[in-house]
């Protein structure tokens, strides 16, 4: 009977306890917490799409290449007589670099003027005998072939003679010297470089896509990790006519002034390249994008509740997107608190100030 009264003055506290716990929480139960948490707005950042204009460019990698390269070679074998060229320092076209020991050369293009003015004296003499019959017609045909001959090899003498001296065959810089004075030298041996540095050659790929964009005379921008936040501007002079088939991209070639020479062939440049602007477009800051899949979407502020939107983007830039359909001009678009809010959650927006200053957009 103890053992009874025991458990009944046990349950009696208990539900005295729980009485007392449903008083004082007054019903707050956990599912009223949970459905006044859901009205509550939620704190989010958003900025107001605006309607503005944007330079479409496209980033890729170059390589500088020379407006003209050679490699200098002799034509002739010789002893090297004289060199005339600075390592590293302009030339004109035509100048002399290197002069080669050309007495023996000399002497047998003498020796094939004398010839030639030997016949050129027989064929005037026999000319004048025709005259009075006093020699054969064939003789006279025959002095005047050999004269082409002797001609002939004259003219060969003095080009001979000529290839003895190496000549810059285009305005450049040289390069370094291959030879020393008194070598000898064999035909091809290589001489020097002469590159044409000034206008440099920028040559690298563009995607087919940006084919309807692209003109010669397109402006483009480069930069050098050598000269940093220096850009070099050129213009599209050439446009490949073929389509690589496996990478689908097209080579470009642009022009890009040199005169002080700070550029080198060979060196790689990161280029933009101008394809189009865009006016009175869309645009809503980039960190608004929530990405799912393949598709983007943004979280709109309707009459203070969150809708999402599935919206089409165009060009990019550093912070600003534009968005060619989903949005339009006045739109709020959450950009803070994105991961806290759901379709037709209520929100308690802070708006913040658009931005102005745009700078080139890369192509989307």
């Amino acid at each position: 009977m103890r053992l009874i009264a025991q458990i009944g003055i046990v349950a009696a506290l208990a539900a005295g306890g729980a009485g007392l716990w449903f008083l004082t929480n007054g019903g707050n139960g956990p599912d009223q917490q949970r459905a006044g948490a859901a009205v509550r707005p939620i704190q989010v950042v958003a900025a107001q799409a605006t309607l503005g204009d944007i330079d479409v460019t496209f980033d890729a990698v170059g390589t500088l290449r020379a407006n003209e390269a050679v490699t200098v070679t002799t034509k002739l074998s010789g002893l090297v007589r004289t060199i005339t060229f600075e390592e590293g320092q302009p030339v004109e076209a035509g100048a002399v670099l290197v002069e080669l020991d050309d007495t023996e050369a000399r002497a047998e293009l003498a020796v094939a003027e004398a010839d030639r003015r030997t016949v050129q004296q027989d064929l005037e003499r026999s000319a004048a005998l025709l005259g009075r019959q006093a020699v054969a017609q064939a003789r006279v045909d025959d002095l005047r072939i050999a004269l082409q001959g002797a001609e002939a090899r004259m003219n060969a003498a003095r080009a001979r003679l000529q290839d003895l001296t190496v000549r810059a065959p285009f305005a450049g810089v040289a390069g370094l010297r291959q030879i020393s004075p008194g070598a000898l030298v064999r035909p091809g041996d290589v001489v020097t470089t002469l590159d044409d540095t000034d206008p440099l050659k920028l040559e690298f790929t563009v995607p087919e896509t940006a084919l309807r964009s692209l003109t010669n005379g397109m402006s483009v921008a480069a930069e050098s990790t050598v000269w940093q936040g220096e850009a070099f501007t050129g213009v599209v002079e050439a446009i490949d006519t073929r389509v690589d088939a496996v990478t689908r991209t097209i080579a470009v070639v642009a022009a890009l002034p040199n005169p002080e020479r700070r550029l080198k062939p060979g060196m790689f440049l990161t280029v933009r390249l101008a394809l189009d602007r865009r006016q009175n477009v869309v645009l809503i800051p980039e960190e608004a994008l929530v990405p799912i899949g393949d598709r983007q979407f943004v979280f709109a502020v309707v009459d203070g509740k969150v809708q999402r939107r599935v919206v089409t983007i165009g060009a990019r830039l550093s912070g600003r997107v534009e968005v060619t359909d989903g949005v339009s001009a006045g739109d709020l678009v959450i950009t803070r608190g994105t991961q806290r809010v759901r379709e037709g959650a209520p929100v308690d927006v802070t708006v913040e100030q658009p931005l102005t200053a745009l700078r080139p957009a890369m192509q989307g």
